[in-house]
């Protein structure tokens, strides 16, 4: 609470600063735990990185916000993080537990984050994922959450079988093909000039990008930040003493994948893949870290090259975060600090201008009454 009552403080700060109402990028990544360059500064990060991530752009924005060290998510999973995030209320009153159930039917008729401030009179643009995507998470992203079209990239292309779990994209197939991550980038920056030409009504854009969410699939230069031989396996492959089972997952995500089931890996306790499969996941997951990175720079440089940096708020979150082969485990749908633990900033021009940050605890449902 006092941390929200900060964020409040400085946001009232920064409407007195402004002579109208500012402008919000709602920026978001999927399942990306904290692994950044600017998060290694924590004394709560829980586990040596090896090699240093490269995440330059958004070391460049926690470098101009106000940054939560130890934010967490509700519950590690995309649709009930996501939701709950985006109402502002814990799953047990959204009733959203899983992938396939929509909070209007089974919680109540709650608003959400774009909601209110298209009810405020801004112009609500969505795209990519923000809201768990689908009929039944949430009736096709929420529509009476936007003022716009609701825009989704083609995806059939990459993520249309499982066959691998992670795939490095040579840039010849990459120019032909955009990967979908590529094309809400653009479709971002196409939104930002349109929005630039037209500021008579405030607007609230927010961009969801999809990686580093299984597959791991980025372009192939990314590769080069992250050679084989210094990525390391987790020191701590077994699973805590006396951990109740319950607290287990046997990852089946990452186990549904062609590549991933010749091991036939059971996903039990104590169990593990192979090392090099390990260090080829590491390596692939940490390469979509920094292709999203990159695109997120891409986005918040437009916005600041059309003038519209002293009156946009930034808000960039990941919906939860990841295991990497800590204790064996892999994924997210644990309550493990790596799970949990997702990275969280609010960038207010001429507030957070010199940068921010705490080490106070913050629930990501902390976000909603932050930013109305």
């Amino acid at each position: 609470m006092k941390l929200l009552l900060l964020f409040c403080s400085l946001l009232g700060l920064a409407e007195a600063h402004q002579n109208k109402r500012m402008n919000v990028l709602f920026l978001a990544a999927d399942d990306l735990r904290p692994q950044l360059g600017y998060y290694q500064q924590s004394r709560d990060f829980p586990t040596p990185v090896h090699p240093p991530m490269h995440s330059p752009s958004l070391d460049s924005l926690a470098k101009r916000s106000f940054v939560s060290m130890r934010s967490y998510v509700q519950q590690a999973v995309c649709s009930p993080s996501r939701t709950s995030l985006l109402t502002g209320r814990r799953p047990d009153t959204t009733h959203v537990y899983d992938l396939e159930t929509y909070w209007r039917k089974v919680g109540g008729n709650y608003t959400t984050i774009p909601q209110y401030f298209k009810q405020q009179g801004y112009r609500s643009i969505g795209m990519g994922k923000i809201f768990h995507p689908g009929p039944l998470a949430s009736g096709n992203d929420d529509p009476i959450s936007w003022t716009e079209p609701y825009y989704h990239a083609e995806t059939k292309k990459y993520w249309g079988k499982r066959h691998n779990s992670w795939y490095a994209v040579p840039d010849a197939e990459r120019q032909a093909h955009p990967l979908p991550d590529d094309q809400i980038a653009e479709r971002a920056i196409q939104w930002i000039r349109k929005l630039a030409n037209d500021q008579t009504q405030p607007f609230f854009l927010a961009v969801g990008f999809h990686k580093p969410h299984l597959p791991f699939i980025f372009p192939e230069k990314y590769m080069d930040l992250y050679p084989y031989a210094d990525v390391k396996i987790p020191d701590n492959g077994y699973a805590p003493r006396n951990m109740p089972e319950i607290a287990w997952s046997s990852y089946g995500e990452l186990r549904s994948y062609d590549d991933i089931k010749k091991l036939h890996a059971s996903g039990a306790i104590n169990s593990s893949l192979p090392s090099d499969i390990v260090r080829e996941l590491r390596r692939g997951y940490y390469s979509a870290v920094s292709y999203v990175d990159h695109l997120l720079g891409t986005v918040v440089d437009e916005l600041m090259n059309q003038g519209l940096g002293n009156n946009t708020i930034i808000s960039f979150w990941g919906d939860h975060g990841w295991q990497l082969g800590e204790h064996g485990e892999w994924c997210k749908h644990t309550n493990f600090e790596l799970a949990t633990h997702a990275p969280m900033m609010v960038s207010i021009p001429g507030v957070t201008d010199g940068g921010m940050a705490t080490e106070q605890l913050t629930e990501f449902v902390d976000l909603f009454p932050t930013l109305v």
